[in-house]
């Protein structure tokens, strides 16, 4: 009985979590998009032959393009089928997806799990990034392997923890993007430098938190205790959005794809592989362990993606 309680309550967290994901993937789209319409949320969405839409969003419904839509289309789990024209990306989650022949995607098309159908004559104007995912596996993997040994609560903190981190990777690498590309170089050229000043980075910060803890107590360390709480998660957020691009761009790199999607994609798709790859027991703590004194380091000694060595002598 206990068994099948924790697991409507894993499937409730992902379910929610994934879908908060995708509201936050929507963001720059919809947010920089000069149409003032709202994108539609329904089980079943048509776009008839000569229908212009400006953004499509549906969870678990239905898709057909045969006109056009003129920003993206994001699916979580459904179907969708696109005949029709998208000005700029199509990105589905657990969705079967059908590109006919007459398709044309302006931007990149996205698969993260599901199934991925292309008809030969169909156009995608940038790249075409595809994960496929055995559901069953990934689902055995989830509650036996990874999340139920280390309980529903870490799970749901894990999960928050996610969806924040998306966000705020998407934030950085959407306004800096030079600066997060030019900071992810830095790490694959002076990889043991950038480890080392992360570890002297956090020692220094580490003994700052302290003393200001302890000056709590005269008053006076308040505004320095956060102040320093400030700067440290400013380093944190710009240290992870940079080592998520790395890890997306190095992944991307390594299965084939040779022109990079845009950096916020780049990176979220690090950030999810980083995340993953972090819930493994031992491993997941020395890995996310390492993983945070790079972006440390690499922030302060890029000072935040502008300087080639913020140490080096002039």
């Amino acid at each position: 009985m206990r068994n099948k309680f924790d697991n409507i309550i894993f499937n409730n967290l992902l379910l929610t979590a994934l879908g908060l994901i995708f509201l936050l993937l929507l963001i720059p789209t919809f947010l920089l998009s000069g149409q003032p319409e709202r994108p539609r949320l329904k089980k079943e969405i048509i776009i008839a032959p000569g229908e212009t839409q400006d953004n499509v969003l549906a969870f678990g419904g239905r898709v057909v393009v045969e006109g056009k839509v003129k920003e993206s289309v994001v699916v979580f789990g459904g179907e969708v089928i696109i005949s029709g024209e998208v000005g700029r990306s199509v990105v589905g989650l657990g969705s079967k997806i059908t590109i006919r022949s007459t398709a044309i995607i302006g931007e990149d098309l996205v698969v993260l799990g599901g199934i991925l159908e292309k008809e030969p004559g169909c156009l995608v104007k940038k790249d075409t990034v595809y994960f496929p995912t055995s559901g069953k596996l990934v689902g055995e993997v989830f509650r036996k392997g990874i999340f139920f040994p280390l309980g529903t609560f870490f799970l749901a903190l894990k999960l928050i923890s996610l969806f924040f981190g998306i966000f705020l990777t998407m934030f950085i690498a959407g306004i800096f993007p030079r600066q997060v590309n030019f900071a992810a170089t830095k790490i694959r050229e002076d990889f043991w430098p950038v480890l080392g000043t992360g570890f002297l980075v956090v020692v220094i910060y580490t003994g700052l938190i302290i003393l200001s803890t302890l000056l709590i107590f005269l008053i006076i360390g308040i505004p320095f205790f956060f102040l320093f709480l400030f700067a440290g998660i400013v380093l944190k957020v710009f240290g992870g959005t940079v080592v998520s691009f790395f890890f997306g761009e190095s992944f991307l790199r390594a299965i084939g794809v040779k022109r990079m999607p845009q950096v916020i994609w780049t990176a979220v798709i690090g950030l999810l592989i980083v995340f993953f790859i972090g819930l493994f027991p031992i491993f997941g703590f020395i890995f996310s362990s390492v993983i945070s004194l790079i972006g440390w380091g690499v922030t302060v000694r890029t000072r935040f993606g502008t300087l080639d060595n913020w140490f080096r002598r002039s």
